[in-house]
């Protein structure tokens, strides 16, 4: 049962990464998307404020609309994103619990 803790801990850790990786791609990939439709800088923060209200369920903006409707497949894969940015780190330190009081790995 400890290998199998240790391979919980290695895969989520590597999810957390994986996560954290496609959340700054896909924000600078639609942020650039955003500023060769619109004109600008892609770090204008109109463009990240855009981006950042893709996960809220409030009405879009002219930006976010425009979003929604050319990259759908890319601001899915955001929100899944971000749900792993926010249930991995609990995921690790659970399996850290498990190793260190259940398995007594530590």
């Amino acid at each position: 049962m400890m290998i199998a803790g240790w391979i919980v801990l290695g895969v989520t850790s590597f999810a957390l990464v994986l996560a954290a990786q496609m959340r700054m791609l896909i924000s600078v990939l639609l942020r650039r998307a955003l500023a060769e439709t619109f004109g600008g800088d892609f770090r204008d923060p109109a463009y990240r404020a855009a981006v950042a209200a893709s996960g809220k369920t409030d009405t879009p903006g002219e930006h976010l609309a425009w979003l929604m409707e050319t990259y759908p497949a890319q601001l899915a894969q955001l929100r899944l994103a971000r749900r792993v940015t926010y249930t991995a780190p609990m995921a690790i330190l659970l399996s850290l619990a498990y190793l260190r009081f259940v398995a007594n790995a530590f």
